[in-house]
């Protein structure tokens, strides 16, 4: 399986752009598995992305969910189950991590 290279910058603008994404799914999500999910699917990615850097677009990812999130909250927008998109703001660091640690070394192992 080929994985196209991106320059480290663009990489970092795609984290970026996708946590946005999470933030919305988290806003509107009904349930907390669904959020959970994307951000495992999504770390997963990251892992692919970049091999020896996937846990910096991982905390990437960490740092802008919640930040968007708490912007989201000072602009008085309510999340649809305020309580659960609390949890999972501030939990999402612990799949995400996982998440891109494990496929960075499965995906390193496997080219060797």
């Amino acid at each position: 399986m080929t994985i196209p290279k991106l320059k480290f910058g663009q990489n970092i603008l795609l984290s970026i752009i996708i946590s946005v994404c999470l933030v919305t799914i988290i806003h509107f999500s009904k349930s907390i598995y669904i959020s959970l999910l994307f951000i495992v699917f999504f770390s997963l990615f990251y892992g692919l992305l970049e091999p020896k850097k996937g846990w910096v677009l991982a905390i990437v990812q960490i740092v802008t969910i919640i930040a968007a999130y708490w912007l989201l909250q000072l602009a008085n927008y309510q999340a649809l189950k305020p309580d659960e998109a609390v949890f999972v703001t501030h939990v999402s660091f612990f799949p995400s991590l996982a998440a891109s640690f494990l496929t960075s070394f499965l995906f390193n192992t496997s080219k060797d």
